[in-house]
């Protein structure tokens, strides 16, 4: 299911598009909003796919919220509603890349099958990296690329901020991507990956525990001690000896 926000400055086109059946179209709507700055906060609140907007607002219109949702989440599809039949306004609405463009009064079905237009895009999406981490139901393409490049650079001194410039997103958002989508900071699930690595290592005699810490990405091995003993109860060198005694009855080296 797909998050959307709505904003419109008319009362009774809000209580119209509310009425829809958003449910039955995979659609939960997240938010709904009178005026730009409103829709503004909630896009940044809520992160969701789907904008659904009126182009003449007060605080901000249309077009500019467009603009900014897509600095948040370059993914996201908008539908722009209008009462008015401007050849400019459709011009900057498709070099905004909206996905529909519809003027008032309007059917609920053109608006239905504009928003389904964009679900379809989405979906189309989701299928382009396939995660190397599972993340049940995560069906956001920015997150599938985050834990790719994590899998791949885990190693590597790499951050929120140097995973939000891979996808070319702001760090912010990213970090609100993630507590919404996979309920763990990025940090944790960088953290999260570089133990199981260390588990693998350890699992080979030949390597000293200051050594695999440099493996994983983290240079100070007392450090990584302790976050090991954190997440697995016993330090790296007990792991190790644990593993030993069980398949050869001898103790690793620390």
């Amino acid at each position: 299911m797909y998050g959307m926000i709505i904003a419109d400055d008319e009362l009774i086109i809000r209580q119209g598009l509310m009425t829809i059946p958003w449910n039955n179209y995979g659609i939960q709507v997240l938010g709904v909003a009178s005026d730009g700055k409103e829709a503004l906060s909630l896009l940044k609140s809520k992160c969701p796919e789907i904008l659904l907007t009126d182009i003449r607002m007060p605080g901000i219109d249309g077009l500019k919220l467009i603009e900014a949702a897509k600095n948040e989440n370059p993914e996201i599809q908008s539908i722009l509603l209008t009462g008015y039949e401007d050849f400019n306004y459709a011009l900057e609405a498709i070099r905004l890349g909206a996905v529909g463009y519809i003027l008032k009064p309007s059917e609920p079905e053109e608006i239905i099958e504009s928003i389904l237009k964009a679900k379809k895009n989405l979906d189309l999406f989701s299928k382009k990296e396939p995660l190397l981490t599972k993340t049940s139901g995560i069906r956001n393409r920015a997150i599938e690329a985050i834990f790719e490049y994590i899998e791949k650079n885990y190693a590597q001194e790499i951050t929120l901020f140097t995973a939000a410039e891979h996808v070319h997103m702001n760090h912010i958002y990213i970090s609100r991507l993630f507590k919404k989508n996979v309920g763990k900071t990025f940090l944790d699930v960088l953290t999260t990956v570089r133990m199981k690595k260390a588990c693998e290592l350890l699992a080979d005699n030949s390597f000293r525990i200051y050594e695999i810490a440099d493996m994983v990405g983290i240079q100070d091995s007392g450090y990584f001690s302790q976050v090991f003993k954190k997440y697995y109860n016993m330090t790296p060198t007990e792991y190790r000896d644990m593993l030993f005694s069980k398949a050869t009855g001898t103790s690793g080296k620390g």
